[in-house]
């Protein structure tokens, strides 16, 4: 039988519209972070416990909240943001549905302490799923602290999809960090279990926090263009090796996910893998706001010129960093090899009695795995008395190496084939996971942005060969991260201590299964290494050439480069000769 209609009890209403609003620390990271935003706050202080599951504080130096007003502040559709219909549709701060606190303060032990402008006392209010069990005036700092407890404590059901406290304060640090580039005046900082993991802002410009984060070894790229009626400033950092786009976008200030900004992204027909910081400024009616509870997507008005002007940012900054390439290059590819270069080559046999027999061994003509394990090599073992019969004739057509081989005329990119030789260098470094650690003679200091990744991955680090001192650790006095050794891999030439360990963090962030890791940052370095290499047209004198071709010989997987270009091109003697009908 069917049941009656009946009103929910205000208990289940709050607890189904909080679980819209906030589905896990971060969201309400997210919303508190947004509220302390809108109040004016210069300095922005994160505190949690086991990534938020156990404790999440938020503290900052705002507008604060009158005494009267706190238990007004708590419930649902209670704002100080907006006040008719009309001001909905030109919404101009983050928080306008007055739902943030309620739908917290229906799945947490929360507590609130404010202190409002020009007051000379404070107060305090605490609840327990929703309903308020203290309120008190008391002293209190200028500001608002928002502590909430035990998030879904009375929701068993929701806590259980709650992932790892690793993986929890992982994408609080990552919300923090993204309000810091579109709020640089505003200082953030972040701690959990009462170590210090990031302290960003406070500064000039988005610029200056970029550099922070990206580092100041990127080679990122900026534009900024305006249309009729909004404006677009974007940055794109490629990040050698890297094989996924991320796109992180603003609209007003609002981080959002649009499916116009990403499409306009992928419309431009170019390499766009790295990371993307996409701001765009528009005016607040030519944007819809509210069609999600968590506000974290948007309707614009005119989606095909924002789409237009985030196309042609976007095709500019692709254009000045190379994300157009002549060869149609994909960098995604994996390091593969290219058909094999000696297949056209058949060796006649020699008489028996007319010198050493050559034992030439086949192999696929394509192999899926660049690492491979060493079998499958093309050349003849005699490697004295193939190097004694070949000839450097010189560089030709921009630099490539020519060589007169007793089976043929051979080309090989001295580039390409640098780049190999370190990437082998670096994967040896790795093979038995027993990477030789080199201690640093002046110790360095580690960018605050990146703390709280050395932090979450230290033991990872660690057998990668990687040593810091932390604050908080035994013995260390100083609040500064400091890098003490780090793993001694050959190829790596001039990539500063800081860069590899950049590069590292990225690989292992990226690469989800722990089994792969490993290979992720291998690639990363190998690609990062191409600074290092040869470049194609320097002069190469005789016997750099010859050792470089010898070397080349020697690896496991000769005929490509790590991004999958070949090193090599063999024209046999026998394919000559009928050229020439000879």
């Amino acid at each position: 039988m069917r049941n009656s209609i009946l009103k929910l009890e205000q208990s289940v209403a709050s607890r189904i519209a909080a679980g819209e609003v906030i589905e896990r620390p971060v969201s309400a990271a997210k919303e508190l972070i947004e509220n302390s935003i809108d109040s004016g706050a210069s300095d922005i202080r994160v505190a949690l416990e086991q990534g938020g599951k156990v404790s999440l504080v938020i503290e900052d130096n705002g507008a604060g909240i009158p005494f009267d007003q706190l238990p007004l502040a708590l419930e649902r559709y209670a704002t100080s943001k907006i006040r008719t219909l009309d001001d909905l549709e030109r919404v101009s701060t983050l928080g306008y549905r007055g739902e943030a606190l309620s739908s917290i303060a229906a799945v947490s032990r929360l507590e609130i302490r404010s202190m409002a402008e020009g007051a000379e006392t404070g107060g305090m209010i605490r609840c327990e799923g929703g309903a308020i069990v203290a309120r008190a005036q008391m002293s209190a700092s200028s500001g608002t602290r928002v502590q909430a407890d035990d998030l879904f404590y009375n929701l068993p059901a929701r806590r259980k999809f709650m992932k790892s406290a690793t993986a929890e304060l992982k994408r609080v640090i990552q919300v923090v960090q993204d309000y810091a580039l579109v709020h640089p005046n505003i200082r953030f900082r972040v701690t959990n279990d009462g170590k210090s993991l990031l302290d960003i802002g406070d500064a000039a410009s988005t610029d200056e926090v970029l550099e922070t984060l990206w580092g100041e070894e990127s080679r990122s790229k900026k534009t900024a263009i305006s249309g009729e009626s909004a404006s677009v400033a974007m940055w794109w950092n490629s990040l050698p090796g890297a094989r996924r786009v991320n796109v992180t976008s603003f609209v007003n200030g609002r981080r959002v996910q649009d499916a116009t900004i990403r499409s306009a992204l992928n419309s431009t027909g170019g390499s766009i893998y790295g990371e993307w910081i996409v701001m765009i400024v528009i005016p607040p009616e030519e944007v819809d706001v509210n069609i999600h509870p968590a506000k974290a997507e948007i309707r614009f008005r005119k989606p095909g010129a924002i789409f237009e002007l985030t196309r042609k940012a976007a095709t500019e900054l692709l254009l000045s960093g190379g994300g157009f390439s002549a060869r149609g290059e994909d960098s995604k590819s994996p390091p593969g090899i290219p058909l094999d270069p000696w297949e056209n080559y058949v060796p006649k046999p020699e008489p028996v009695g007319h010198g050493p027999q050559r034992n030439w061994q086949t192999c696929p003509a394509r192999v899926d795995d660049g690492m491979s394990d060493g079998r499958g090599i093309l050349f003849p073992e005699d490697a004295s008395s193939r190097a004694a019969g070949r000839k450097y004739l010189g560089q030709a057509q921009g630099g490539y190496l020519v060589f007169d081989d007793p089976r043929g005329l051979c080309l090989v990119d001295a580039h390409a084939a640098h780049e190999r030789i370190l990437y082998e260098e670096i994967e040896d470094s790795y093979r038995d996971r027993d990477v030789p650690r080199q201690q640093l003679i002046l110790e360095q200091e580690a960018p605050s942005a990146i703390v709280s990744g050395i932090a979450l991955h230290r033991d990872e680090l660690a057998g990668m060969g990687f040593a810091f001192r932390l604050p908080g650790d035994e013995g260390h006095e100083s609040d500064e991260a400091v890098m003490t050794a780090l793993p001694a891999v050959r190829g790596l030439g001039r990539l500063s201590p800081v860069e590899m360990l950049r590069s590292a963090l990225r690989g292992i962030e990226e690469e989800d299964d722990p089994s792969k890791r490993d290979r992720e940052v291998w690639w990363r370095w190998a690609r990062t290494a191409c600074r290092d290499a040869i470049k194609l047209g320097a002069e190469i004198g005789r016997e750099e050439a010859e050792e470089l071709f010898e070397r080349l010989e020697r690896c496991r997987s000769p005929y490509s480069c790590p991004h999958g270009r070949p090193t090599t091109i063999f024209l046999a003697g026998e394919k000559l000769k009928s050229w020439f009908e000879r």
